[in-house]
């Protein structure tokens, strides 16, 4: 399933990257949406081990963010065994000496129950976009 999302910034791209690249931002904005989210390679490398419930039971997935084009793009990659997820994240320059950021979500569910959850996802896919752009939002934010 993909999913698209927009945010454009007031701050200059280099300020929002800078947002983007913080590992401990990621941790709260994970924590914030009910996701717990512990580093777990070397501190200079953006990598997590992450749980959250689901369906009354904790799943664990890693996730691990990459700068794909340095200063222009970078990729979450989220695996578990239930689902796996690559959000990619181009920025761009605006004008006003803005930044604007737009996600591309590509959900890859490799069970049955996450197949059925992916495809109730599509039935509310407003939601789920709506979602994806307050993560964008929480992570570029000073």
């Amino acid at each position: 399933m993909d999913l698209q999302a927009t945010r454009d910034f007031k701050r200059p791209r280099a300020k929002v990257l800078a947002s983007f690249r913080d590992p401990a931002r990621f941790e709260t904005v994970m924590r914030d949406m009910g996701a717990a989210a512990e580093r777990a390679g070397e501190p200079d490398e953006p990598r997590w081990a992450c749980q959250l419930m689901w369906r009354d039971e904790p799943r664990r997935f890693s996730a691990e963010l990459v700068e794909t084009v340095p200063n222009e793009t970078m990729t979450l990659v989220m695996d578990s065994e239930i689902a796996g997820g690559l959000l990619t994240i181009d920025f761009y320059d605006l004008p006003d000496n803005g930044c604007r950021a737009i996600a591309k979500a590509d959900l890859k569910p490799h069970t049955l129950i996450a197949k059925v959850a992916v495809q109730s996802l599509r039935l509310m896919r407003g939601k789920a976009e709506d979602r994806l752009t307050r993560f964008v939002g929480a992570m570029g934010r000073p």
